[in-house]
C-alpha cells in the first residue's frame, strides 16, 4: 500500500459516522485540565516531602520525575488545540505546563517545534530526529538536553519565524539563564538540583523515550509511509497502558489525526485496527523497536 493509498484510508476512517463524536472537540477537555492539576499538585508534594525530610531522595526524585512526564500532555494537546476551543485558555495552560519540562518554553514556540516534527517525521530536516538515533544511550542523552537541541534547531531557522515568537522566545530564554544563575549561587544550590533539576531531566527521558524514541526511527518517513513511520504499543487497548502513556501507547493514531485528544484515541484505534492491513503496523514494546519491514 502506497503512501496515497494510505492517506486515503486515513480518511476513511476519520469519515464513519459511528466516531463522529471521537472527533469531536470539547470547549475544554477537563481529562486534560485533571492532569495538568494532578502533575502539579503530585510534584509539589514531592518536593514538599523531599525538603521537609519526610522522604529520600532515591524515591522523591523518580515521583517528581514521573509528574514531569505526565506535565508534558497539557503542553503537547495545548499545541494542537486540543486543550480548549478558547484559544488564549488553551495556550495559557500550555505555557503554563511546559515549566516543569521545559522551563521558558511557551506554547506558540512549541507548537512551531511540534507541528515541524509531524510535517517532516523521520526526514533529515525532523526536530525530534537526534532522539530516534539507533543508539539508545545518544537517544538518553541527547533527551536529557533536549530545550539545548531544540534551541539549536530554532537558531537555525531564527529568520524565517515571526518577531513576536521570537520575542517570546528570548524572554523565555532569558527567565531560564536567570532561574540557573540565581539557582547556582544560592546557598540552596543543592536543593534546586535534587528537587527541581534531577527530576526535569529524568522526566525529560521518559518522556522522549517513550513519545520518540520507541515509537519513530530515522530514516522511516511519515510523507513515505504515513501508517507505518509511527510505531504502536497498545495493540490490544489495555487500560493501564492508555493510562500511563496518558493514550500515546497508542501514538500512532496521534500521528494519523493530530487533532483529536489523547484520551478519545482507543476507539478511533479499534476501528483503525480492523481496516490497517497488519503488514503495515509496526507493534514495539516498551524495550524495543520494530521497524524492520
Amino acid at each position: 500500500m502506497d503512501a496515497k493509498q494510505q492517506r486515503a484510508l486515513i480518511a476513511d476512517i476519520k469519515g464513519k459516522p459511528e466516531l463522529s463524536e471521537a472527533f469531536a472537540m470539547p470547549t475544554l477537555a477537563w481529562p486534560t485540565m485533571a492532569i495538568f492539576f494532578i502533575s502539579f499538585a503530585g510534584f509539589g508534594l514531592s518536593t514538599y516531602a523531599l525538603l521537609t525530610g519526610l522522604l529520600s531522595p532515591f524515591i522523591t526524585v523518580p515521583i517528581s520525575g514521573f509528574f514531569v512526564f505526565w506535565s508534558f500532555t497539557p503542553l503537547h494537546e495545548a499545541v494542537h488545540r486540543n486543550l480548549s476551543t478558547i484559544n488564549w485558555l488553551n495556550d495559557y495552560i500550555g505555557t503554563a505546563s511546559a515549566q516543569l519540562l521545559l522551563p521558558g518554553f511557551s506554547t506558540s514556540l512549541y507548537r512551531y517545534l511540534h507541528v515541524t516534527h509531524h510535517a517532516r517525521t523521520g526526514q533529515e530536516n525532523d526536530p525530534d530526529l537526534k532522539f530516534t538515533e539507533d543508539n539508545f544511550l545518544v537517544c538518553w542523552i541527547n533527551s536529557a538536553f533536549l530545550d539545548v537541541q531544540w534551541t539549536r534547531f530554532y537558531f537555525s531557522v531564527w529568520s524565517e519565524r515571526p518577531l513576536g515568537e521570537r520575542a517570546k522566545f528570548m524572554l523565555g530564554l532569558m527567565l531560564y539563564v536567570t532561574m540557573f544563575v540565581v539557582a547556582f549561587t544560592s546557598p540552596y544550590v543543592v536543593e534546586f538540583i535534587v528537587a527541581f533539576l534531577l527530576p526535569m531531566f529524568l522526566g525529560r527521558v521518559i518522556v522522549v523515550y517513550l513519545l520518540a524514541t520507541i515509537q519513530h526511527r530515522k530514516g522511516h518517513e511519515q510523507r513515505v509511509d504515513p501508517l507505518g513511520a509511527t510505531s504502536i504499543q497498545d495493540v490490544d487497548s489495555k487500560w493501564w497502558q492508555h493510562l500511563f502513556m496518558l493514550g500515546q501507547s497508542q501514538h500512532l493514531i496521534h500521528h494519523m489525526y493530530p487533532g483529536v485528544p489523547w484520551y478519545k484515541y482507543d476507539p478511533i484505534w479499534r476501528a483503525a485496527k480492523a481496516k490497517i492491513p497488519t503488514e503495515i503496523l509496526r507493534p514495539s514494546s516498551y524495550f524495543a523497536r520494530n521497524h524492520n519491514h
